[in-house]
């Protein structure tokens, strides 16, 4: 009620002002064009005192502090139907859609640029130049196996953890170089990386690399083998090195050191079977040692039934070893204190070395997928795993082994 009383009493103050501006100019006042809403215009001369009354205040008159209630029906508010008002509410709402537009757009480039599952779906190109799988489904199907195991209370995702990991292997891309990516420390990098490769190990591994059964291998023999030699065959083997920082130790650097590559290395056995899949790898061994050694003391030779033909180089010396597993070794014949092989030898030996080539060429793309297998490795990989007393470098070798088995494999079955 106060507040009704106090407008009546400013509206008869402004009717009062105009008349005595009417009677002094005994013209009328001219109209206004300009929108009350346009705050880039000043208002009329004319229109200047009625905004004082509006400020005065008596103090016999309580609520003198509330502003006049206007409404639209008031001859104070003018309403706002002008050109240039409707100019002005039509930039606006353009720049309200331009800025509209470049949001959606800034929040694609981000969604682009950031790792994560909405950015990486239905674009196999980028899985595979970032992590060396062939599809996206690969890659969720493997990322849900080990996501329930790796640290949750981490200032990167599950899925954030498990892409730096692979990247690492694929691109071999220093722990400073991801630090900056992922805007982390380069120690934290380190500790997230380890921890990942330890639950892949336990999760993936013994998934992945299996040694097949002999009634598969049947079935599923690929047309090169169907012959009578080599249709008993379960697997090809060759080993494989990989380079390593020179150890500190001189006993150390004595056992790496490989005259065959004229640098320290780390040596494994790794074994495929007829259709391509890595069915055996072996932990590290120093450069120095040799191929017989190794497949003596892994346990590749727990693997072998009676009458099982096992293919290899001529380096393996390992017949003796192999029969008392009552299997078969085939190594190519020795030319040896002899001018001309035998026309069988000679045709035995091409046909072995045709499937022979079969572990050179999955080791080649072992290699190429993941490159952090060609570069030197740093001697701290070396280190032993306490929990699962193996170290980082056979974590990262078989990690390697089990994701290039998911992939499509490089023997033709016809």
């Amino acid at each position: 009620m106060r507040l009704e009383v106090f407008n009546r009493r400013q509206k008869a103050k402004l009717q009062k002002i105009e008349q005595t501006k009417l009677s002094a100019k005994a013209i009328p006042p001219r109209a206004s064009t300009d929108c009350p809403q346009d705050s880039n215009k000043d208002p009329p001369a004319d229109q200047t005192p009625t905004t004082e009354p509006l400020k005065e205040s008596t103090p016999e008159e309580p609520g003198n502090d509330v502003q006049p209630v206007l409404h639209e029906d008031d001859p104070a508010t003018p309403p706002c139907s002008t050109e240039t008002c409707g100019k002005h509410v039509q930039s606006l709402e353009q720049e309200c859609q331009a800025l509209r537009t470049e949001n959606m757009l800034l929040k694609e480039k981000m969604n682009r640029t950031t790792l994560n599952e909405m950015s990486l779906h239905n674009d196999d190109k980028r899985v595979n130049t970032l992590t060396g799988l062939s599809t996206y489904s690969i890659l969720m199907t493997i990322f849900h196996i080990v996501a329930p195991f790796l640290k949750l209370k981490s200032c990167l995702t599950c899925f954030q953890q498990y892409m730096l990991t692979l990247m690492k292997l694929r691109m071999n891309l220093s722990f400073e170089f991801l630090a900056f990516y992922f805007g982390i420390d380069s120690t934290t990098v380190s500790k997230l990386f380890k921890h990942c490769i330890s639950v892949m190990h336990c999760r993936l591994v013994p998934s992945l690399v299996l040694w097949p059964d002999r009634e598969y291998l049947r079935k599923s023999l690929p047309y090169a083998f169907r012959n009578g030699s080599f249709e008993k065959t379960v697997c090809i083997i060759d080993c494989f090195e990989i380079f390593l920082e020179k150890p500190s130790r001189l006993l150390a650097s004595a056992q790496c050191y490989s005259s065959y590559k004229s640098h320290h290395t780390m040596k494994y056995l790794i074994a495929i079977c007829p259709q391509g899949s890595i069915c055996f790898i072996s932990t590290g061994w120093g450069g120095r040692t040799s191929d017989k050694f190794i497949t003596e003391q892994s346990n590749f030779l727990s693997h072998l039934l009676p009458g099982d033909v096992v293919l290899a180089d001529r380096g393996f010396l390992v017949k003796e070893s192999i029969q008392r597993c009552q299997a078969e070794l085939k190594i190519p014949a020795f030319t040896r204190g002899k001018k001309q092989l035998d026309p069988v030898d000679l045709e035995n030996t091409r046909c072995l070395a045709s499937l022979r080539i079969h572990i050179e060429r999955v080791i080649g793309v072992l290699r190429q997928k993941y490159t952090v297998l060609q570069s030197t490795v740093p001697i701290s990989f070396t280190d032993i795993d306490r929990e699962n007393d193996v170290t980082y470098l056979d974590k990262i070798v078989s990690i390697c082994c089990a994701l290039t088995n998911v992939s499509e494999s490089v023997v033709p079955f016809q």
